[in-house]
């Protein structure tokens, strides 16, 4: 890892610094039009509520896995494994959050295009709250790290 650091563009994300480090993304590639991640899943979404993202996604699993929970329907969430190999793709809209398996980690190439929109949280999964809102509000209760 060290070396891969030293020569990719590298990011910790840990829920603005409130929980362990539960993805590591090194920048891969960045242009006009797309940026490439290489992404290793070490723990589950710190915060309970579903987020969006500002940008579609295209998801490539290389190893590993992870839990999925789909909230594209608010009342009925769907909870579905992935098991690398795996190729997907997603909206920027698309209401979702990542738990880890037992076996505990993932690594994916992610591909996401411009944004499009602001990002957020679906807090209790029924009000949408821009994530920076979400971070100084109902975030602080809201983790589960």
């Amino acid at each position: 890892m060290k070396l891969i650091n030293k020569l990719l563009s590298y990011e910790k994300i840990d829920g603005d610094g409130r929980c362990a480090i539960y993805l590591h993304r090194w920048t891969l590639a960045k242009t006009r039009w797309f940026t490439g991640y290489l992404h290793h899943f070490v723990g589950s979404d710190w915060a309970r509520d579903p987020h969006d993202h500002p940008k579609r996604f295209i998801s490539i699993g290389l190893w590993g896995e992870y839990d999925e929970h789909d909230h594209s329907d608010l009342q009925r969430p769907v909870v579905r494994r992935f098991k690398a190999p795996w190729l997907r793709s997603w909206p920027a809209s698309y209401r979702h959050r990542i738990t880890m398996t037992p076996r505990g980690s993932a690594w994916t190439i992610c591909i996401v295009g411009e944004p499009v929109r602001e990002w957020g949280f679906w807090y209790k999964s029924q009000r949408w709250i821009k994530w920076d809102d979400y971070l100084e509000s109902a975030g602080n209760e809201r983790k589960d790290c």
